[in-house]
C-alpha cells in the first residue's frame, strides 16, 4: 500500500524518533532499527531522501551511522525532550520546501502534545507536509496514523 503520492514520493522525509518511547526492540541491533525505519517508509512509497533525529537514553547505542543526528537527554527530562522534538520539527520545515514528509515516532507527548499536533496541522495546511505518527501501544503491534491532506488555505 503507497502512502505516498504525487510529490511525497520523492520529497525529503524527517524522522524524529523518541528511543525512550519507541525502543529499539531487543531482537535489534541500532543499525537495523534504522534500515527498519527506512524500510516502512520505502514499502509506503517514498523513495526520496531522509533525515533522521533521536531523541533519547542514547548511551551503549552504535548505530553505525553518520546520518542520524543524536540528541542525548537522561531519564526524566520528557519535557526537556518534547520541547527539543518540537523545536526540530520547526527547524526542520524550515530548511526543507513542501511538500515534505514527517514521520514521527515519539509515543506519549505528554504536556507537549497540543504544541506539536499544532504545529504538524500548520506544516499540513500552509506548507503541503504529510506527517506519519507511529505510536506503539501494550501489547504490539504498532499503529499508524496518517495525518490526511487538507485543502490549501483551510
Amino acid at each position: 500500500m503507497d502512502l505516498f503520492t504525487g510529490p511525497h514520493v520523492t520529497s525529503e522525509a524527517g524522522v524524529f524518533w523518541d528511543l525512550d518511547e519507541c525502543r529499539i526492540p531487543d531482537e535489534m541491533t541500532a543499525a537495523q532499527a534504522l534500515e527498519k525505519i527506512r524500510q516502512i517508509l520505502s514499502d509506503g512509497g517514498h523513495r526520496g531522501p531522509v533525515s533522521i533525529r533521536a531523541y533519547g537514553d542514547t548511551t551503549g547505542l552504535d548505530f553505525q551511522s553518520s546520518d542520524i543526528k543524536l540528541n542525548h537527554f537522561q531519564a526524566g527530562e520528557k519535557r526537556e525532550k518534547m520541547t527539543k522534538v518540537l523545536e526540530d520539527i520547526v527547524a526542520w520545515s524550515g530548511e526543507n520546501p513542501e511538500p515534505s514528509v514527517g514521520m514521527l515516532m515519539i509515543g506519549d507527548l505528554g504536556d507537549a502534545e497540543d504544541d506539536i499536533i499544532e504545529v504538524l496541522d500548520l506544516l499540513k495546511i500552509r506548507k503541503n507536509y504529510r506527517f506519519i505518527i507511529v505510536t506503539l501501544p501494550p501489547p504490539p503491534p504498532t499503529v499508524v496514523i496518517v495525518m490526511a491532506d487538507l485543502p490549501r488555505g483551510g
